[in-house]
């Protein structure tokens, strides 16, 4: 029998509490659309995470970043670095993912995360369709990649075949630009032995002072400013490089002369050799500065044109190359145009150069 009582159904608590949330996130997203640059900006810090330990070309570029760019910013505000290093810039990439999406937090992407999503390989917090891209100060540069040996073992890829055992090479994880050749001749079946879980090259490179290792990455960048005794006492022997050629003068101040590219110490196939050379331009899209999803529009673009005019400046090329480091620029249409060569490879290539940068 009615009584002709209507019944009321409430929201549960947890409904609710969620369309509250969702109600206080679109009034935040759209008053960051509306708030001016300047605004956003004015008197504020901005964080720039570097996923590698301090010393390594991330952590320069991340600093050389942070003391030129502040007048470029409407607002003027104050830029600082912070370290977060651990399993090959993933700390890194997903603190800067996770940051709010309001434009003071940005991060350096590593190239080797792009290559494990564009195969299909889980990348925690890290999703390329919805990655804010703002561009890189090295793009388009082909730096030199060399792998060198400590002499006392070995003065040529002759020699290394001599020992009868695997050479040793340390990195962080797979598909770093300054291994990737080395870790191309392991696949191929060269002697050589890869060691994970460094935090960065500095400390890579410390591993090999201290006898660790016994051979690492000989990047004219690098050595001078980080170990330069290993210039003036002729320990390194190259072995063999890719990606640019290394100059004369390099080879002269290491007291050697030119090794072998990569392709003439190890039998490659046609197949193996395009795998390669992809692997390369995507790892050419390399200290690419990011920011989190969700950041809007009109503070992405200030952001883009207060970057490229830093990466631009004089003092700021100038300031690298005294560093060692060459500077180039590449924007976001440029990381866009760089992954469309992975859809290029077939099937098979795809799983090669999944054994190549995969887990």
């Amino acid at each position: 029998m009615s009584h002709g009582f209507v019944r009321l159904r409430f929201p549960s608590p947890v409904l609710t509490a969620t369309l509250a949330a969702l109600v206080v996130s679109l009034s935040l997203a759209a008053g960051s659309q509306a708030q001016d640059p300047a605004e956003r900006f004015k008197g504020k810090r901005v964080t720039i995470i570097v996923g590698a330990t301090p010393g390594g070309s991330y952590d320069v570029f991340g600093r050389l970043v942070a003391r030129h760019a502040a007048k470029y910013f409407p607002g003027k505000p104050v830029l600082v670095v912070q370290n977060v290093p651990g399993g090959g810039h993933l700390r890194g990439l997903r603190a800067t993912m996770k940051a709010k999406p309001d434009g003071l937090t940005v991060g350096l992407l590593h190239p080797r995360w792009v290559q494990r999503k564009l195969l299909g390989i889980e990348v925690p917090d890290f999703d390329l369709n919805t990655v804010r891209v703002i561009g890189s100060p090295t793009g388009g540069v082909k730096e030199v990649e060399m792998t060198c040996i400590r002499r006392e073992l070995a003065t040529s890829w002759e020699g290394v075949m001599k020992l009868g055992r695997p050479v040793t090479r340390g990195s962080a994880t797979r598909g770093g630009p300054g291994t990737l050749g080395t870790e191309f001749v392991e696949l191929i079946g060269g002697p050589i032995k890869m060691v994970y879980g460094y935090a960065g090259s500095s400390e890579i490179m410390a591993a090999f002072d201290r006898g660790e290792l016994d051979t690492t990455s000989c990047r004219g960048s690098h050595v001078p400013r980080l170990f330069p005794e290993w210039i003036t006492k002729k320990i390194l022997a190259p072995l063999f490089w890719w990606a640019a050629k290394p100059s004369e003068d390099w080879l002269h101040q290491l007291g050697a002369p030119m090794p072998p590219h990569l392709f003439d110490v190890v039998k490659v196939t046609a197949e193996q050799k395009k795998v390669f050379e992809v692997a390369s331009d995507i790892t050419m899209t390399d200290r690419i500065f990011i920011m989190p999803p969700g950041v809007p529009e009109n503070i992405l673009a200030a952001w883009r044109k207060a970057f490229e005019a830093t990466v631009r400046d004089q003092a700021f090329v100038e300031e690298a190359k005294v560093a060692g480091f060459e500077t180039g620029f590449s924007t976001a249409d440029d990381f866009k145009r760089v992954i469309k060569t992975f859809q290029e490879l077939p099937p098979a290539g795809r799983d090669l150069l999944k054994r190549l940068v995969g887990e």
